[in-house]
């Protein structure tokens, strides 16, 4: 009976921990158009990305009809999970804006779930649904989801907790799927929280360590190839960090805006404050858990670290440190606060005998943080509203279209046609134009060059009467091919690279495995439950 109750109990404290993370979020439930930062460069690449799966490419690297219809190799460098399931919401029939505001919510929940999942098992049910409570209403979910629209911090930060909780709970395998996760929502959250993992990983169970590895060879297909090509684009990261630390006293004192970060934006600027609550915890937290809570050191060392390197004082750091120049914004530590704020709660309110106590505690923090739960709103845009507006469809999908290809920077004009003869007499007939494939037919002459109007990049290849023939950036940086007089059938298309193939399998044969070995592994472990020997 005691255990049914206690199960009872914990279904019951999920239940109330899933529908506190709901109404946050209401707003992502409702129709309509949330500004924010980021969200129209998502719902484009949501529309891309879904056409380049939908032309077989399992693994999608090329946007196709940005950068003016000359394409940009922009999922090969950005984040791609969101994509995944923002275009598989399209799929299903919900616009693009309904698919952003879907995946960001779904990435929110998530967390606050996994949250509370973890959290039990370290300190019981009732700390786990205040810890997660608490965690929910930390502000800077709120610039997260409804000021800036960053999709894949917000999906990261659901991996984030995932992993913590199989980290806790013993489940290797988990734990590299969630790892993956992690990776592929947001590499940059993935820089913030390895480390992180790697350190808890460490004081639970060291041989949890492996199968994080485990987890970053799953995504060596993303990983691999945006190391090995970073060479070949330009515009991979233009912030200036110098000009994104927030002042001490905006980190300190609540405030709230949608405006943008940085010098110029003093006027309805973007929040990054830590929330009076989470700050609350974070300075209590030394005194009640230091070397009376295991796990406690991790996160508030991790909480210090990010606070410090939040402030200007640290720009010899950032100077001296050259991947912390991939952070970007200094002030994106703030997720850091995320993840501690629920697990410093739930530790020391698990040390709180009087329980109405601690509920009201997270009731005037929930209190405090509502406000900034609702969003400006407007009235719904469909899909054509994006699709037949070329401010949105003929960019990069980057901060000021700066990113591109080093043959072809940005194209402000769409071409006439997509194969034109430039050197040579004869005549182009196009006998198909699809996503990443384009032929043509070729009658001359005298021989001569034909030119493909798409941006080259490593992997766009060229058949002529179905041989290989040379691909070379002309000085358009466009796709070029010589030919010989008489008719040919001419044929431009992109496909993986030698590397990408071979990283490819690496995370199939990876990817196989895991789910192979699951399958047989519980397949093994009931057969012996129900009919033991």
């Amino acid at each position: 009976m005691n255990y049914r109750r206690n199960l009872f109990i914990a279904k019951m404290g999920f239940l109330v921990v899933i529908i506190v993370s709901v109404i946050a979020v209401r707003w992502l439930f409702v129709p309509g158009f949330l500004p924010t930062h980021d969200g129209e460069y998502h719902l484009i690449r949501f529309y891309e990305f879904g056409r380049m799966i939908a032309s077989g490419h399992l693994f999608p690297r090329w946007a196709p009809g940005l950068n003016s219809g000359y394409g940009v190799p922009l999922f090969s460098f950005f984040y791609p999970l969101p994509n995944y399931i923002g275009s598989f919401f399209h799929l299903l029939g919900w616009s693009l804006a309904d698919s952003f505001r879907l995946t960001m919510a779904a990435g929110y929940i998530l967390a606050i779930a996994a949250s509370y999942v973890w959290l039990k098992r370290l300190y019981g049910i009732l700390p786990a649904v205040l810890g997660s409570v608490m965690g929910a209403f930390v502000p800077y979910w709120f610039v997260d989801i409804f000021v800036r629209g960053s999709v894949g911090e917000v999906l990261a930060l659901g991996f984030v907790f995932s992993a913590l909780a199989g980290i806790a709970y013993g489940k290797k395998k988990l734990l590299a799927f969630m790892v993956a996760g992690i990776i592929v929502s947001h590499n940059i959250m993935a820089m913030i929280f390895l480390p992180v993992l790697f350190i808890y990983a460490w004081m639970t169970d060291r041989s949890m360590l492996r199968w994080m590895i485990v987890g970053i060879v799953l995504t060596s297909y993303f990983w691999v190839p945006a190391i090995a090509e970073r060479g070949y684009v330009t515009g991979l990261n233009t912030v200036n960090v110098r000009d994104h630390f927030p002042q001490l006293v905006q980190i300190l004192i609540p405030s709230w805006g949608t405006g943008l970060s940085g010098s110029g934006y003093a006027l309805d600027e973007m929040s990054y404050q830590v929330g009076f609550a989470p700050m609350l915890i974070l300075l209590i937290s030394p005194i009640l858990l230091w070397r009376r809570e295991r796990y406690a050191s991790v996160f508030i060392v991790a909480a210090c670290v990010a606070f410090f390197l939040m402030l200007e004082i640290s720009i010899p750091i950032w100077e001296n440190i050259p991947f912390l120049i991939n952070i970007q914004y200094p002030w994106r530590l703030l997720s850091v606060g995320i993840v501690a704020t629920p697990f410093l709660t739930a530790a020391m309110l698990s040390r709180i005998r009087w329980p109405l106590i601690s509920v009201g505690v997270v009731l005037c923090a929930v209190f405090v943080s509502y406000s900034y739960t609702k969003p400006v709103l407007y009235d719904v845009r469909p899909d054509d509203y994006y699709l037949s507006r070329r401010e949105f469809t003929d960019g990069t999908s980057s901060l000021g279209n700066g990113f591109s290809t080093v043959w072809m920077g940005w194209q402000r004009d769409r071409p006439e046609a997509r194969m034109e003869i430039i050197s040579g007499v004869g005549l182009v007939t196009m006998k198909e134009e699809g996503v990443t494939t384009f032929t043509g037919e070729v009658v001359s002459s005298s021989g001569g060059v034909l030119r493909t109007h798409v941006a080259y990049y490593p992997g766009w290849r060229v058949l002529v009467d179905g041989k290989d023939a040379n691909a070379t950036p002309d000085e358009k940086g466009m796709i070029s091919t010589t030919f010989s007089s008489g008719t040919h059938m001419i044929t431009t298309y992109f496909s993986e690279t030698p590397l990408r193939i071979v990283v490819d399998l690496v995370s199939f044969g990876c990817l196989f495995w895991l789910l192979s070995s699951t399958i047989l592994t519980y397949t093994y472990e009931n057969r012996y439950r129900y009919h033991p020997s």
